[in-house]
């Protein structure tokens, strides 16, 4: 068995099995030879790939077969939506920076941030790059800070300096990053993917605060019992929820206020349990 593709310009291709790498069937693999058309023939109809025939070793595994359900192209971009091949699972969007040739019903695999497909316009395999949609949209929503736009800058200023921009070009983004209010508006400026932005790490100080608060929890509910360990572990509670807080600069003051207490007070469970079974030792011992 072999797969057979074709388009209204001529070209054809035979494989020996539909996926990555895709390998091409070598008995009629003759790309120097001519073929004839004739006017009003139609392309081949798409086949039901649900009932293929299971891979063989020529397909690499790693590459998942999806089908395309919805391909919607804006600003050069297509955004691709995809259904596992088996229809199990749910449907996932992908972002390609470019028009894409695919269209509902088409196959493709994919294989972490890549998608493989054959391309019936040029009859040739492609793979590009892809980015999850809903992630994207997500963290484009996220506020930045000045901190994060201090490191983007100084990032920049660091390219300059290796010869790798030139300063007007540097200039042109400064003023768009100062301008930005969002990760997404930020990563428009530096003409990147949102995925790949690169904020400020969080400060090593914060880091400290939240270990030193759940360390000062632990000690609180090993060395007393009942509400009055509650009561000494307020001041670590404290340390948390500030810790928290400052860990999560990209939220409105409301949810990361929500997000600081809800965190000090889930942390309470597994305090009290490490705390617990210190007190269970030292009373053992």
């Amino acid at each position: 068995m072999v797969y057979f593709y074709a388009n209204e310009h001529g070209s054809r291709v035979f494989f020996d099995d539909v996926g990555p790498p895709w390998p091409k069937h070598p008995c009629t693999d003759h790309p120097a030879r001519q073929v004839t058309t004739f006017g009003g023939r139609q392309a081949p109809s798409l086949r039901d790939f649900s009932v293929m025939q299971r891979p063989s070793d020529l397909r690499d595994r790693r590459w998942k077969p999806h089908a395309v359900t919805d391909v919607t192209i804006e600003d050069d971009q297509s955004r691709i939506t995809l259904q596992p091949l088996n229809g199990a699972g749910r449907r996932t969007s992908w972002t390609v920076s470019e028009p894409s040739p695919l269209r509902a019903g088409d196959l493709v695999f994919m294989r972490a941030q890549q998608m493989s497909y054959f391309n019936r316009d040029v009859c040739e395999p492609a793979v590009v790059e892809v980015e999850d949609a809903r992630r994207a949209a997500v963290i484009a929503q996220k506020l930045i800070t000045d901190r994060d736009k201090e490191h983007v800058l100084a990032t920049l200023a660091a390219q300059v300096a290796a010869s790798e921009m030139a300063p007007d070009e540097m200039a042109d983004m400064t003023v768009a990053v100062h301008a930005a209010r969002t990760r997404g508006e930020l990563a428009d400026a530096l003409n990147i993917r949102v995925t790949d932005l690169k904020v400020a790490p969080p400060r090593p100080g914060d880091l400290w605060l939240l270990a030193i608060a759940f360390v000062f929890m632990v000690g609180a509910t090993s060395a007393a019992e009942g509400g009055r360990s509650l009561l000494i572990m307020l001041p670590g509670l404290l340390l948390m929820a500030t810790a928290v807080y400052r860990l999560n600069p990209h939220l409105e003051r409301g949810p990361r206020v929500l997000l600081a207490v809800v965190t000090a007070l889930v942390a309470i469970c597994p305090v009290g349990v490490l705390g617990g079974a210190i007190q269970v030792e030292i009373l053992h011992q």
